[in-house]
């Protein structure tokens, strides 16, 4: 197999690499009970949602070179000598695995335990183990936030972050995604010189009792030299500078790395729980906000901290505007409003993912068929806009044809767990550097 050279230096260059995961029975375990504690709305219906999500990839792949699932990378990872009883020792450190549980995934396969892990695993006496009235209770729990592959690891530039996330209900998935960066035989190249942040091995080692988050929905890498963190409900300020001072040390080092980070400072609600719910790029002078927070003269107008990398120690100042401070550094978005201009819609499209879009190729983006304003406004700045059963059905439509393009996903289903197409992507390269 090919090794996986990590480079993501745009959020809109031609997609090469990208990792996804089918929602399997995890989703399907889920039961009302558990919907808040695992950060989710409503119950999905496993199987249209799996519909939903194989048609989202067969679209990624009429670009990408590879569509990836992290299900499979995690069971080649386990594969390594030494990976699987270490990742259920960790485990068994993080979340406190009873004995028996730890012997029984010991004395499975790589495919059995990444299936337990991430679908869940239930008591054989389940009745016994469930206290009806309040919640279900499980041998493993199921992590059907996986589907969101955007938030336990980021790829930015040639290095990665295996992130911290926020809540109890994701605190597994960095973990199974350290083990695949580490062991995958693709991936397993990389050293620490290339990973920015981790807070999960000085976890696991218990060297840290509680690591600050940082979640890479917050992260965009907006060109080579400078990226975008929101300081967001999930994504602590701590933890942005921990990131930013690896990155200046890596630039002190050998000048290679980025030049700015801008820390959007957010409001701290469910509807804006990361930056790429109400800002994404869309092509390479184009982006779709949620106008409220970008607008000039709003009084929702979001400040930003701009942190100068380039130096021996961090250098920050504050003004008001993402996108005025992209401008002073050359960067000059056309804002494309989520919504279109009507503040209802915006409220509405935004609450269903409107402002996620995640870009295939320069103007080749992908969103929710349901957000219909969105995407007349999208139309009128000149995006074609096509389902995803034209561009699966019609051989002449080729997406990489030089115009600009939004194709419609339907997700009825997928669109109630409250994450867009760029929630559901952890790019691992794109085109150019």
């Amino acid at each position: 197999m090919q090794p996986i050279q990590l480079s993501v230096f745009s959020e809109t260059a031609r997609l090469k690499q990208v990792v996804v995961h089918n929602p399997g029975p995890e989703v399907d375990l889920m039961v009302p009970g558990m919907m808040e504690k695992l950060l989710f709305d409503d119950i999905l219906h496993g199987e249209l949602a799996r519909y939903e999500h194989g048609q989202f990839r067969q679209v990624l792949a009429k670009v990408a070179d590879e569509v990836l699932d992290i299900q499979d990378l995690f069971t080649e990872a386990l594969q390594s000598e030494g990976a699987q009883r270490a990742f259920i020792e960790d485990l068994r450190t993080l979340v406190g695995l009873p004995d028996d549980t730890f012997g029984l995934l010991c004395d499975m396969s790589p495919a059995g335990v990444a299936c337990s892990v991430i679908g869940g695993l239930p008591w054989d006496d389940m009745p016994g183990h469930t206290r009806w009235e309040e919640e279900f209770d499980y041998r493993v729990r199921p992590i059907p936030n996986l589907l969101f592959m955007r938030d336990p690891a980021s790829v930015i530039g040639d290095g990665y972050s295996v992130n911290s996330m926020a809540t109890w209900a994701r605190e597994r998935e960095p973990l199974i995604l350290s083990y695949v960066f580490r062991h995958h035989p693709r991936l397993k190249h990389h050293t620490d010189h290339d990973k920015w942040f981790d807070q999960v091995t000085p976890l696991v080692r218990g060297e840290i009792k509680a690591p600050v988050s940082l979640e890479g929905g917050d992260i965009l890498v907006l060109s080579p030299k400078v990226l975008a963190v929101g300081c967001s409900e999930r994504t602590q300020a701590d933890a942005i500078h921990l990131l930013a001072e690896s990155l200046r040390a890596h630039h002190a080092e050998d000048g290679t790395s980025f030049d700015h980070l801008l820390m959007v400072l957010m409001p701290h609600k469910r509807s804006a729980m990361h930056l790429d719910t109400i800002f994404t790029r869309t092509s390479n002078d184009e982006c779709l906000v949620f106008p409220p927070y970008f607008r000039e003269g709003s009084r929702e107008l979001l400040n930003v901290t701009s942190i100068d990398l380039r130096h021996d120690e961090l250098r920050m100042s504050t003004g008001p505007s993402l996108l005025k401070a992209l401008r002073k550094l050359g960067i000059d978005l056309k804002p494309i409003a989520c919504g279109g201009d009507d503040p209802i819609m915006q409220q509405r499209e935004q609450w269903t993912d409107g402002a996620n879009a995640f870009c295939l190729a320069p103007g080749v983006i992908t969103s929710y068929g349901r957000n219909i304003a969105t995407a007349e406004a999208l139309d009128r700045a000149g995006y074609r806009v096509v389902t995803a059963k034209d561009v699966l059905n019609d051989p002449a439509l080729n997406l990489l044809d030089g115009g600009k393009y939004l194709v419609q996903i339907q997700a009825g289903e997928l669109s109630r767990a409250r994450g867009g197409p760029r929630c559901m992507t952890m790019p691992l390269s794109r085109e150019g550097a």
